[in-house]
Formats: C-alpha cells, structure tokens, sequence
C-alpha cells in the first residue's frame, strides 16, 4: 500500500507531534553549526562571538538580579501593549466588519497607522511619554492594525446568506453573534495573536533601545554594545527569541487543547 490509515487518532497524533519535534530540533542543531563556522571563519569575537561565548555570557546574565528585572520590565511592557492592542482591535474590528459606514471612515485611519515607521512612531513616542511608556505606545500602535484587519476579515468571510437566514427566521442577534460570528472570527483571532506578539517583542525591545529607561531588555542590550561587549548583545538577542518561541508555543496548545473557546 502507498500509505496507511490511521486508526488512533490520538497515538497519530503524538506521532505528528514526535515528528515535528525532532525536525524542530535537527533545524536548531543545524542552525547552531552554521553559526559556529561563520565564527570561527571570522575569528573575531567583536564581529561575532560563536555559541559557546554567547551561552557563557547568558550564563552569566542568568546570575545576575538585573537580569531577571530587565526581563520582567519588558515582559510587563510588551504584554500591556499587546493586551490593549487586541482588546482594541477585536471592539473596533468588529464595529468595521459589521457596519460598512463605520469601517469606510475607520479605514484611512488603520492605513495610515499600518503605513507610518515604527521608528517614526518611537521618536514621537520619546517626546510625548516618559521612557517607560514608550515602548507600551508603540507596541500599542504596530500591533492594533493587524488584530482590527483580522477581525474585519473573518467578520466580511461570513456567508451573507447564513445571516440572512437568521434573521428571517428571527434568531436573537445575541445568538447570531454567539453562534455565528464569534465561530468565524476565531481563526482570525488565533492568526492575529501570533502575529501580533511576534511583533510585540521586536518593537517593544526597539523602543527600549531608543527610549533608554531604567530598566530592560532593550536597554541593556544597548549597553552591551557600548561597551563593545558583542557576546551578551547576542546572549540578550537569544533570550527575545526564545522568549517569542515560547509564547508562541503557549498560544499553540492552548488552540490545539480548546482552551480557547472555538
């Protein structure tokens, strides 16, 4: 036979996910290797420090208690950025996708915050707020439009003639709602999320790094590379993307396991 049929679905799917994983893990080894002969090619660990002085720095950031409060730091500033952002953009996606008056003079407005440089929005952000809310406002900003598309999509995907029918038949617009919006704008929502804290983390380490304040991520990566201290710029920029890689996969489970509600 060409294939097989899976009759289990539940050992399938630990299979899929064993798979998955150890690809995962091949792509990692690989990536790692890589990166050690372009350092050792460069011979200069300035330009570029191999894993092994990069992981010693990290080991060294992980000891210390300044550490622990940069990440802190960011994390509160890139989660409230991110929360606002999408509690935002699911109301006004919604008030877009459901009223095409509203979402006609919504528009330019989330254009024009989707067009305008994030660097732009950070160097407003450095005269208008102190320097810890910097990175919250931009975080704000680059990621409201694309939750508010998102939902504006699932909402206009939605099959006109199904809610016409609810309504013919009078169906209460709470269950309509219920039963047939919040259903369709679920993967929409699910997109945007990851989307969204992908970026999250990029801007808001960026902001840090221009806004300067006390404590962060950003700042003390920008400290680092004042110092010419290249090993623990890359240590720092290890911890971001592991810290993305984990949100990441917490959203994941949280999809697969129905905890989000579908």
């Amino acid at each position: 036979m060409a294939g097989s049929i899976c009759i289990d679905n539940s050992k399938c799917n630990r299979k899929s996910n064993k798979d998955s994983n150890s690809l995962t893990i091949l792509s990692l080894l690989l990536l790692v290797l890589l990166w050690f002969v372009a350092a050792a090619l460069t011979g200069k660990e300035i330009i570029l420090p191999g894993p092994a002085a990069t992981f010693r720095a990290l080991k060294n950031l992980l000891a210390a208690a300044v550490f622990w409060r940069s990440l802190g730091a960011t994390l509160l500033r890139g989660l409230t950025g991110f929360g606002l952002s999408y509690l935002a953009g699911l109301v006004l996606g919604l008030f877009s996708g459901l009223s095409r008056p509203f979402g006609i003079i919504f528009r330019p407005l989330l254009v024009t915050m989707r067009s305008t440089p994030s660097v732009s929005l950070i160097l407003l952000a450095l005269i208008w707020f102190r320097a810890d809310l910097v990175a919250v406002f931009v975080t704000f900003l680059v990621v409201f439009p694309l939750v508010t598309q998102n939902v504006m999509d699932g909402i206009r995907n939605i099959d006109p003639q199904l809610v016409e029918m609810a309504r013919i038949y009078q169906v209460k617009p709470w269950r309509i709602f219920r039963e047939l919006y919040l259903p369709a704008i679920i993967p929409y929502l699910a997109t945007a999320a990851a989307s969204g804290l992908g970026l999250t983390w990029k801007v808001t380490v960026t902001a840090e790094v221009m806004a300067a304040p006390a404590l962060g991520i950003g700042v003390r990566m920008d400290t680092a590379r004042i110092f010419l201290q290249t090993p623990e710029v890359f240590a720092w920029t290890l911890v971001v993307v592991l810290l993305g890689l984990v949100f990441d996969r917490v959203l994941e489970n949280l999809v697969e396991k129905g905890i989000v509600w579908r």
